[in-house]
């Protein structure tokens, strides 16, 4: 494997949260100011996610806020649109805002949302930026060529591959491409798509995704990189053959949801090292450390 899981995973679990919740996973992850940043997805009890925050100054150890930063009802004219909640938060920044891209879900089948904040307080919702069905959307962090550009997921009959898109203002989208299908025969057989926002490097865009594949009634989640040309990134590079995290450990074969692995959310840091968080079995948080430099030649070998 090229991430190191941390020793005392899981870094946080229902007994954090200071009220009673089903669950806490799949959290968005920022750094600011020397602060770390997790956005989290929780299940409250009706079975319906909210988001909450949680706060560390080591990366480690996160205190966790006392009540939802944002939740289904919050979404004014777009309510219709998350009645049956809000999942699986990524979040880039631009300027002072953080722009959060995420599932809201409903009968209208799961769709992208477009939140802003400065704070993770206050949100300013933008509404859909996708139309049904679609999912595990992440927006590039700095413009390329002038234009906006995101990576999400959309469902076409039995076709899960990622799509990448532009946009001139973060609202209206076009241009779309599909860039990466699954690889059939492998770890990724069943379906893939986008894990991270992300990342600049000298050698291109750094970006993980998840693969799954089917083993009778169950499923396995694993997750990937891959690398896409700085200045088109329709164009990938290279990708990982195997996958660089897989679940192994009872707190990601057991849970929720058995045998999974899942990251929206990860940091990179000043020495080129990465912090990974991600979800054991839609269970918990749990962190993983890499560097930029394997990540790449995993792509690239």
């Amino acid at each position: 494997m090229l991430m190191d899981k941390y020793s005392e995973n899981p870094i946080i679990t229902v007994a954090d949260v200071p009220f009673r919740v089903n669950s806490i996973f799949n959290p968005g992850a920022v750094k600011a100011n020397g602060e770390y940043i997790l956005l989290c997805r929780i299940e409250m009890p009706t079975g319906r996610s909210s988001f909450l925050v949680a706060r560390s100054t080591d990366g480690i150890k996160f205190k966790v806020e006392d009540k939802p930063c944002l939740t289904p009802g919050e979404h004014g004219v777009y309510n219709k649109y998350t009645e049956w909640g809000i999942e699986d938060p990524r979040v880039v920044q631009f300027g002072d805002s953080w722009f959060i891209t995420y599932t809201g879900y409903s009968k209208f089948m799961p769709l992208v949302m477009l939140a802003e904040t400065k704070d993770f307080k206050e949100f300013k919702i933008h509404g859909p930026i996708s139309e049904p069905s679609n999912k595990d959307c992440a927006i590039f962090p700095e413009k390329i060529n002038g234009r906006f550009w995101k990576m999400d997921r959309p469902s076409a009959e039995t076709r899960r591959d990622i799509w990448l898109s532009s946009s001139p203002d973060m609202i209206h989208w076009g241009n779309y491409q599909m860039i990466i299908e699954p690889e059939v025969g492998t770890w990724e057989n069943d379906k893939i798509g986008g894990s991270t926002p992300p990342i600049r490097t000298d050698a291109g865009w750094l970006v993980l995704y998840h693969g799954v594949r089917g083993f009778g009634v169950s499923t396995l989640y694993k997750i990937g990189c891959t690398l896409l040309d700085i200045n088109e990134p329709w164009k990938v590079i290279g990708k990982t053959k195997e996958p660089v995290l897989t679940p192994e450990m009872d707190y990601e074969r057991t849970g929720d949801v058995n045998n999974v692995v899942f990251a929206n959310g990860w940091v990179a840091e000043s020495d080129g090292t990465v912090k990974v968080y991600y979800s054991g079995a839609d269970t918990n948080i749990c962190l993983a450390t890499t560097t930029i430099d394997e990540l790449i030649a995993s792509c690239t070998a």
